[in-house]
């Protein structure tokens, strides 16, 4: 296997029984030691991580100073989660996939947005039309026995804002959550792997008084129109998001099955989530037409309650990218004790062995209306992730004037070559502040002082505000005095 995601969900610490940050650091850590070392078979140390989400237990409408409380939680969710990173990752963020779950949605910020509304005789039909109506402003709070409204949009937004500081927290900035519906989607590319992640808010319209999992469809809409692009052509396609795609009669909060539909047809191979406190593997056909399927793996809760049967638990999964399998181990906790955990293998029925093995779908096939320019262009970046960087560079030449992606890639290629020659060639004058860069260091290397005094002497680079040009441009000002 040649990637290994390391697949947590549901944070929420149970209230009686919570647990430390340092003992569950510790004891995943411990856990990792013994599935990648001492067990057979051994499992590949995780390279990614996914936390399919409920990343804090939340608090209740009418808890005192509800911003503290929040921000409290948060911070413990992040120091966590940073660390976490730091033990799998070696700290790179980029390497973590995070959405939100319900737990996430603020019970306060739901409350102050609502009003109550009286249900006059002749208004009852209309009104439980409306109710019953996808995307409805109304609510019926079973707690009171009331029919309530949204009646501040942006306070309802405003449910998920400590997710948001959070989420901007974690990636230091580099990363936002769009309070906005509508704009709830992220995607985490890894060409290394041939492989994107796309991570999905299933929280639209969803909070205490109505508690079904949706996707808003502009979100899925986004995510297909993104991932046409040629760079993602062969990429496998992984969605996360956090409600469940099933449940029983009695129960509303689970995603609508249509969704997955969706998604396969955005040819999403492989999804991941959370929520239902319990690992799951399912095989979801498509409905209309295509000979497809989603390979759909629920994990564990981590912290929270776990459900029937099934101890907390979180998923390590395996992927072979060029041959299409995959193999899922489930880790459950062996001991009595929640606030001390040992993790240890479980079978996940109706499987009897400690892991299971499966086959997923390749990417969907490339467009056919691609260009020949666009085809070279993938190919180079085919060539340049598997490091063979001549080859790439000399694809790139051919294709610099119609490809505008083509010119940061054959920088590279250059640099990675050592062909400064080439670099002087192509990127004097530089359009960029990477191409200022390198050109500065070629031309110092190449032993062209005349031309490296001319180009500190340009606007773009005398009056550029970029750090890393202005130690490069006083470095080289001061060896030409």
């Amino acid at each position: 296997m040649n990637l290994s995601i390391l697949h947590i969900s549901d944070l929420h610490r149970d209230r009686k029984n919570p647990i430390r940050n340092d003992v569950l650091l510790d004891s995943l850590e411990n856990d990792c030691r013994h599935f990648s070392a001492e067990e057979d078979p051994r499992v590949r140390a995780p390279d990614l991580i996914v936390v399919s989400g409920d990343i804090i237990e939340g608090i209740k409408s009418n808890v005192p100073q509800p911003e503290v409380c929040l921000r409290e939680q948060y911070d413990q969710a992040l120091d966590f989660l940073s660390q976490l990173a730091e033990s799998f990752v070696g700290g790179n963020s980029t390497r973590v996939v995070i959405v939100p779950g319900n737990h996430d949605v603020s019970s306060y910020h739901l409350e102050k947005s609502l009003e109550s509304v009286d249900i006059l005789p002749d208004r009852k039909t209309g009104l439980v039309k409306e109710l019953f109506t996808p995307g409805s402003a109304l609510r019926w709070s079973w707690r009171d026995l009331q029919l309530k409204r949204i009646v501040d949009p942006q306070m309802y937004k405003e449910r998920m804002g400590a997710f948001a500081q959070f989420y901007s927290d974690f990636y230091e900035g580099q990363r936002i959550f769009d309070l906005d519906p509508a704009k709830q989607v992220d995607i985490f590319d890894y060409p290394e792997f041939d492989l994107t992640i796309v991570g999905f808010s299933s929280c639209y319209n969803n909070d205490l008084h109505n508690r079904q999992g949706a996707i808003h469809p502009a979100c899925i809409a986004e995510a297909g129109n993104r991932l046409r692009d040629p760079l993602f052509s062969k990429r496998l396609r992984v969605a996360v998001w956090h409600h469940n795609t099933e449940g029983p009669p009695s129960r509303s909060d689970y995603m609508d099955p249509d969704i997955t539909q969706n998604l396969i047809d955005r040819g999403f191979t492989i999804g991941l989530h959370g929520h239902q406190h319990r690992p799951q593997y399912l095989d979801t056909r498509f409905r209309h037409g295509i000979e497809r399927k989603i390979t759909v793996i629920s994990a564990g809760t981590l912290c929270g309650g776990p459900d029937f049967k099934h101890g907390r638990a979180y998923n390590i999964i395996e992927l072979s990218i060029p041959d299409r399998t995959g193999c899922l181990h489930v880790r459950e906790m062996q001991n009595d004790n929640l606030n001390l955990p040992i993790w240890g293998r479980r079978a996940l029925p109706p499987n009897t062995r400690s892991h299971y093995e499966f086959q997923y779908d390749p990417p969907p096939p490339p467009s056919s209306t691609l260009s020949e320019s666009t085809a070279v262009l993938i190919e180079a970046q085919d060539l340049h992730i598997n490091g063979e960087y001549k080859k790439a560079a000399d694809r790139l030449t051919a294709v610099l004037n119609e490809e505008k992606l083509a010119r940061p890639l054959l920088l590279d290629c250059l640099f990675q070559i050592g062909d400064t020659e080439s670099l002087l060639d192509i990127f004097d004058p530089p359009s960029n502040e990477a191409e200022a860069i390198h050109l500065m260091d070629a031309l110092w290397n190449n032993g062209k002082r005349q031309r490296l005094g001319q180009v500190l002497d340009t606007p773009f680079i005398a009056q550029s505000n970029d750090p890393s040009v202005a130690a490069i441009r006083k470095k080289y000002i001061a060896r030409l005095r």
